[in-house]
């Protein structure tokens, strides 16, 4: 084998994540000339494909690639089946994630790659907390536009205020809503005062998710390789996580916050962390947290999406009413990821989804049982936990956010399978896959979820 410190892939991964979460294209203009998200994804795979034939990676199949598969090819059947005129386009979004989630798990081998794109994922969250932490902290300005879901989608006009009636003055542009929001860098600004980005992340929750399993995760793993000024540096970015979490004000979000470090906690002391770490979480949720009738009001909407799901469920239950079509059926988000899969890709969906979630855990877990005795694999040992704690943040917040297609998703998707690649470099005889106990268990759970969980979660709430 003969490997080179530079890998061809390397660059169209970096960028992939730069542009699909940082989105430079949408606030410079010089950038908005190229389609720079397709021409990334072919030069991460045309990297791919050269650094296979100069033979430094190896064309390996991750444990995850057959199911992750599975999934594209089911989506790709259920928008055939129920709106075939959409289906070229729709192939097309498909495919992106494929190639950012198989380009990812396949493209890096060697924990020196790994380390790089993990310091690429985590400077970008990083940025984007850091802009979303300098909103919150600005001045509000009025806010035009066109209101969509409750939220004014338009551009601050650069006049003062402190509530939105100020914004209605002789200055108003006529036909416009107008809010009073905080307005920070590159044309970003709040809604109902909490902060958000802008593309995929136009979306407070998606923000608090987001910073947590690519920024704190992953700065707590760079902080247990570092010393000195390096480690105090890491940890104050896990400060500047936290407190962007509380200006987003999601519930979701702080849990998502807490179960990071919690699972630190808990591996290193084990289940007897769980009372004392209940007992901080409980006063932070009710201090950081959203509560009054917004919050109830948005939890009662959410459900309603939830029982309307199900309802789709019930008319097509084995392929769905087919992927990003919740939104034909229903005039919100579905706001549950796993009720999403439901949905659109019907029971054989959400079992797919669910197998590449468990997979995802029983890789780390059983990769870290077998690298513990062996001398030599600390640095593994500490990227899985960073995952673990990452997978665990999301797999939590994913239960009231829409992320079934979500590139975020798709990245740690990606992550954890490159970080089995990269473990199977060293040691090629550890292979983890789904037995067919696992594959039983797992598609038991999913009907269970959908036939008696959830409709008796909602039951009991009065929406069904």
């Amino acid at each position: 084998m003969l490997w080179s410190r530079s890998l061809f892939a390397l660059p169209g991964i970096g960028f992939l994540i730069v542009f699909i979460l940082a989105r430079p294209q949408e606030f410079i203009p010089l950038l908005q000339r190229v389609p720079f998200l397709h021409l990334f994804t072919v030069l991460a795979v045309f990297g791919y494909v050269i650094d296979v034939r100069l033979r430094r990676l190896q064309p390996v199949a991750t444990n995850s690639l057959p199911w992750v598969f599975a999934l594209l090819v089911w989506a790709i059947t259920s928008q055939a089946i129920n709106m075939p005129e959409q289906l070229i386009p729709r192939t097309i979004e498909l495919v992106i994630l494929f190639v950012l989630y198989g380009t990812i798990a396949h493209g890096i081998q060697r924990f020196r790659t790994f380390q790089t794109i993990i310091g690429v994922l985590c400077t970008t969250c990083m940025f984007v907390a850091f802009v979303c932490m300098h909103q919150g902290l600005s001045h509000r300005q009025c806010v035009g536009g066109e209101e969509s879901e409750g939220a004014i989608e338009g551009k601050p006009d650069g006049r003062l205020c402190d509530i939105a009636e100020q914004c209605r003055g002789p200055d108003a542009e006529p036909g416009l809503e107008y809010r009073c929001e905080h307005v920070g860098l590159f044309g970003t600004y709040s809604v109902e005062d909490r902060v958000k980005y802008r593309g995929d992340l136009n979306d407070p929750n998606e923000v608090s998710l987001t910073i947590c399993a690519g920024g704190m995760a992953m700065l707590i793993a760079f902080a247990l390789r570092k010393k000195g000024a390096g480690k105090l540096a890491m940890y104050v970015g896990v400060a500047i996580v936290i407190y962007t979490v509380f200006l987003t004000q999601s519930r979701g979000g702080l849990v998502g916050a807490m179960l990071v470090p919690g699972v630190y906690v808990i591996r290193k002391y084990g289940v007897k962390a769980i009372i004392p770490a209940a007992m901080i979480a409980v006063p932070v949720l009710i201090l950081g947290g959203r509560s009054g009738e917004a919050a109830e009001q948005s939890t009662a909407m959410r459900y309603d999406a939830w029982a309307s799901g199900l309802d789709m469920w019930h008319h097509t239950p084995i392929y769905g009413v087919g992927p990003r079509m919740f939104g034909e059926h229903y005039w919100m988000a579905a706001h549950n990821s796993y009720l999403l899969s439901l949905a659109e890709l019907g029971i054989v969906g959400l079992t797919l989804f669910l197998t590449i979630i468990y997979l995802c855990f029983k890789t780390l877990l059983v990769g870290m049982h077998e690298l513990r005795a062996i001398p030599g694999t600390r640095v593994a040992i500490v990227w899985a936990m960073a995952l673990l704690a990452a997978m665990a943040g999301i797999i939590f917040q994913i239960n009231t956010l829409s992320f079934l297609w979500h590139p975020v998703l798709w990245i740690f998707f990606g992550l954890v399978g490159a970080w089995y690649s990269c473990v199977r470099t060293h040691r090629p005889e550890l292979e983890i896959k789904i037995t067919a106990r696992d594959f039983v268990a797992i598609s038991a759970i999913a009907l269970l979820y959908s036939t008696i969980v959830l409709p008796l979660y909602l039951k009991v709430k009065g929406y069904m």
